[in-house]
């Protein structure tokens, strides 16, 4: 990545010196040629005044003016033949074009040449030719080049060195995301990007914390489901194994009757399960809840198990409850977990009362139990058999889920569980 950006940005430099460089070289090619022939027309106007308007008469020799080394300055009479200074004996092109009127300026093979004629009206008595080495321009363009070229390598020195802190501020979020997804990609869930300032890279941390966030809550959604489910369907285990046994040492007539009620068991292992699954996907629900056949069919499913032990089970509905929501399947399965700790942790009778709480209808499950611990968290999950441990738990999430409260109203003696339930208005919160 970072060698990418650095070629990347090195190359963009060096041809945008190069696309600046080159035409300002010629620019300054073709400037320094137009100065000099401009110069050599200044010299020859110059040597053009003192022309006389006799060139042969010897009484009144004309001299040529000084010029810098290597510049030749001559003059030509209206034959075109040469009268004084340095130049060819016979007037070439420059000096023809002159003699017509012209001011010509042209390179005759190494020399810039220029010619002013040098008479009035129509009439020209007098040529004034000036000629210079064409390499001069050259020369001076070539000094003038490697400036430029010194100023092109630091240009380009600062582009590089500008591109090696980009690339390394470009390279180092990238860098740091990918370390992330390796981690997370290692199995450490808890890997987070952390923001660098970079906008677009900072949209891809984000996204990545999302995603990882999103896989952490799955597989914690996971392994909980597999402790709830086990935890539910042992629950039903142990109920269709009391049946059964029930059966045998009461010695039943038959075994249709086990059978039965063994069928029954696993029918509601099944249902357990599938709850548990909907569950588990995060699939949201939000229905009217029939409380009064919730009520009678937890009844059902728990008075068997709990008059087996000697213990009523008393279900108590109020008249006029207000609209409650949520989802069937999650609230079969918090009845259930209330109902079992009563009857594994509890003695005596179990009452389920539903009644209106201040507009929202409460569930209350109590027992006549000494009490729970005044210093334990029933609802904290726990993998031991010896506690409340995952059934609370379980209920405690599936109730807040649904917009519910689940909470301990009373801790002894005869320990008390209040289910509120979200009702039908907006939010749904008790």
């Amino acid at each position: 990545m970072r060698r990418r950006v650095l070629r990347a940005i090195t190359v963009a430099v060096v041809c945008a010196v190069t696309l600046f460089s080159v035409p300002l070289a010629v620019a300054v090619f073709r400037l320094y040629r137009q100065d000099e022939f401009r110069a050599l027309q200044e010299l020859a106007e110059r040597t053009a005044v003192g022309v006389p308007a006799d060139v042969h008469d010897t009484r009144d020799p004309m001299e040529v003016p000084s010029a810098d080394p290597g510049t030749r300055v001559a003059v030509y009479d209206e034959g075109a033949r040469l009268v004084t200074g340095s130049g060819p004996a016979h007037g070439d092109g420059p000096v023809r074009d002159a003699l017509a009127g012209g001011t010509p300026a042209r390179q005759l093979g190494d020399w810039l040449v220029t010619a002013v004629p040098v008479g009035s009206g129509e009439r020209v008595r007098a040529v004034v030719r000036a000629g210079s080495p064409a390499d001069g321009p050259l020369r001076r363009a070539a000094l003038t080049w490697a400036g430029m070229a010194g100023l092109a390598v630091v240009a380009v020195g600062a582009g590089v060195a500008l591109s090696v802190r980009s690339s390394r501020h470009l390279a180092q979020p990238l860098e740091a995301l990918a370390a992330t997804a390796r981690r997370l990609e290692g199995g450490d869930l808890t890997a987070r990007a952390a923001p660098c300032g970079l906008p677009e890279a900072d949209e891809v941390a984000l996204a990545l914390n999302r995603a990882a966030e999103r896989v952490e809550r799955l597989l914690g959604r996971e392994r909980a489901f597999s402790a709830d489910a086990s935890h539910q369907l042992r629950t039903a285990l142990t109920r269709a194994r009391l049946e059964l046994e029930s059966a045998l040492t009461t010695g039943a007539p038959g075994p249709r009757d086990a059978m039965r009620s063994a069928l029954g068991s696993l029918t509601a292992m099944e249902t357990t399960l599938g709850d548990l699954l909907s569950l588990a996907r995060d699939l949201p629900e939000r229905a009217p809840l029939d409380l009064g056949s919730l009520l009678a069919e937890a009844e059902r499913r728990w008075h068997g198990e709990l008059a087996a032990a000697g213990r009523p089970l008393r279900v108590l509905v109020e008249e006029g409850l207000p609209e409650a929501v949520g989802s069937p399947r999650a609230a079969r399965q918090v009845l259930d977990v209330l109902l079992s700790n009563a009857a594994v942790h509890g003695r005596g009778v179990v009452t389920v009362r539903a009644r209106d709480a201040a507009g929202v209808v409460a569930v209350d499950v109590e027992d006549e139990g000494p009490g729970l611990p005044g210093d334990e968290d029933v609802f904290a999950r726990r993998r031991h058999d010896g506690g409340h441990g995952i059934g609370l738990a379980l209920a405690r999430s599936l109730v807040e889920a649904e917009g519910g409260r689940l909470r301990v109203s009373r801790r002894s003696p005869h320990p008390r569980f209040t289910w509120l339930i979200a009702g039908g208005r907006e939010g749904g919160e008790p």
